[in-house]
């Protein structure tokens, strides 16, 4: 992320921003050089030329504060653009390659926050203190060289020294980073247990935690601080000369009768202004260039990947695994019987607690990698096929509900699907349930609140699942929380589609069983 973005958001309104700065301080530094001419004519007794001189002064000042009140109110619509077009970006990576909640929350909110206090903010003052400073050694040229070159050497040697400490600020915004992203996926780690810990009445470990997690965060922003303002105490030194240097070189000039009177006060208003403004360019830059992995980062985020060409789900006719093995974090290792499931079986899939039952569907989804064998999916011809796995039905134990109502949640936002969803609420013996709502579908649902319960919430995945009409499906203990007499009903639903479905479940009765085409046990080893 830098200015190159900022510009291709919108030519036009970013080269407006630059013109009003640029206005701004022209005008400012016009605004100063006037009282020169205004010293010089009221002690040489010309009170109607002074007067001129004031009301032209007044009117710059009044062009001055408007262009940039405007400049303001543009750049910061121009960086809430970028900000929007960042986080729909970085929004589509994390689509393609889901990562963990904490660091997508401190990607696109308090790293987006460190952008923009901390480069973009910064960037426009920067700009402004910049354009002014050319345009008053500029000026200054006009009164003497002398004072030219006093100015450009004290403002190189102001300007070196951050240069060198450039990496240990950088390094430092990094850190809080870091040290920010640690911390919010220690708070959800935590929190999310936080009714076990109420249960328990264990408040201290939370703030033990939490406590550390934090103290590192505030450790890492001091550092940072501190650093920052030792840049801005050194350049403090070089500014106080500068201030004291240019009038004292006027004062001097102004003896030996090479510059008029009023040059003595413009070249101190002069000095205050260029050394403040060097003294600020230096902390600004600073900051801009702490910015720079963290933009760079962000950066990268932003890049999308081409999706690689996938076959089709529904050329799926056929499921195979050879030797699997997976092996989990702590150790233990689980390996797999050969299987074959063609296409349109329904199979039960049992076995004991620990047996990987759910871990090899999500090898099958491609979510967990074996350390040996395979998956192969093939098509009719019995050729090898590459399907996009993203697409086959899944209804995980973690039931995933979205903000919104539970007609939403059914057809996953979808419109066109909407003259569906009767058909599937039949299906999933969801009708009752819905009249207990007083709006039925059109129930709001917050994900955070328990509205439904555990069984209605698998009647709407199901609902989910079924309306889209995957041709594979793989369930996972879909209809744990569901009465007995509703899942037989809904199992009968299922196995009478042509979906090849693989599904976990361990209370089934006989019935239920007898209506899959095979059960397929794994055994704990």
């Amino acid at each position: 992320m830098g200015l190159k973005q900022y510009f291709q958001i919108n030519k036009k309104h970013a080269l407006l921003v630059l013109f009003l700065i640029t206005l701004t301080q022209l005008a400012t530094t016009i605004y100063t050089y006037l009282t020169s001419p205004e010293l010089n004519a009221i002690s040489q007794g010309k009170f109607t030329i002074f007067l001129i001189l004031i009301a032209g002064q007044f009117v710059i000042g009044q062009i001055c504060n408007v262009s940039y009140n405007l400049a303001s109110v543009e750049n910061t619509k121009q960086t809430q653009n970028l900000f929007h077009e960042v986080r729909q970006k970085i929004i589509h990576h994390y689509y393609q390659n889901p990562e963990k909640l904490s660091e997508m929350e401190n990607h696109l909110g308090n790293d987006l926050q460190i952008i923009q206090d901390s480069y973009y903010s910064v960037y426009f003052y920067f700009l402004c203190d910049f354009i002014y400073i050319i345009l008053t050694i500029s000026t200054l040229f006009t009164f003497h060289w002398i004072l030219v070159a006093f100015t450009l050497a004290d403002t190189f040697l102001a300007i070196a020294v951050p240069k060198v400490l450039e990496k240990y600020t950088n390094n430092a915004t990094q850190a809080v980073s870091s040290k920010n992203a640690i911390f919010l996926n220690t708070i959800q780690n935590w929190f999310d247990g936080l009714d076990e810990l109420r249960r328990y009445k264990n408040k201290t470990v939370l703030k033990r935690v939490i406590g550390q997690k934090s103290q590192q965060l505030e450790k890492s922003e001091y550092h940072r601080s501190k650093i920052v303002n030792y840049v801005q105490l050194v350049s403090s030194i070089f500014d106080v000369i500068g201030r004291i240097g240019v009038p004292l070189i006027a004062g001097i000039l102004f003896i030996k009768h090479q510059v008029s009177l009023g040059v003595i006060l413009t070249a101190g208003y002069f000095a205050n202004g260029i050394f403040w403004s060097v003294s600020s360019c230096i902390f600004k830059y600073v900051q801009l260039k702490s910015t720079q992995t963290l933009r760079n980062r962000l950066f990268e985020l932003q890049k999308v990947t081409k999706e690689s060409d996938f076959d089709p789900i529904e050329k799926i006719a056929l499921i195979e695994t050879k030797n699997l093995c997976v092996q989990y974090e702590h150790g233990e290792k689980i390996s797999y019987p050969d299987l074959r499931i063609n296409i349109g079986e329904k199979i039960l899939l049992t076995g004991d607690s620990g047996s990987g039952k759910s871990t090899l569907l999500k090898v099958l989804l491609g979510e967990i990698s074996p350390i040996s064998g395979e998956v192969i999916y093939k098509d009719k011809e019995d050729r090898v096929i590459h399907p996009d796995l993203r697409q086959i039905g899944y209804l995980a134990q973690d039931l995933i509900m979205f903000p919104g109502t539970i007609n939403e949640n059914i057809t996953m936002f979808d419109k066109k699907l909407n003259k569906k969803v009767p058909k599937v609420v039949k299906s999933t013996q969801f009708s009752s349930d819905q009249k207990r709502f007083k709006k039925g579908l059109a129930t709001k649902i917050d994900p955070k609140k328990n509205l439904l319960s555990g069984g209605q919430k698998q009647k709407v995945i199901l609902m989910r699942s079924t309306i889209y009409q995957k041709s594979v499906l793989y369930l996972d203990e879909a209809t744990s929380a569901i009465d007995e007499k509703a899942t037989t009903k809904i199992l009968k639903e299922l196995t009478k589609t042509p979906q090849t479905i693989i599904m976990i479940a361990h209370n089934l009765n006989s019935q239920q069983k007898q209506l899959f085409d095979r059960e397929i046990n794994l055994e704990a080893k």
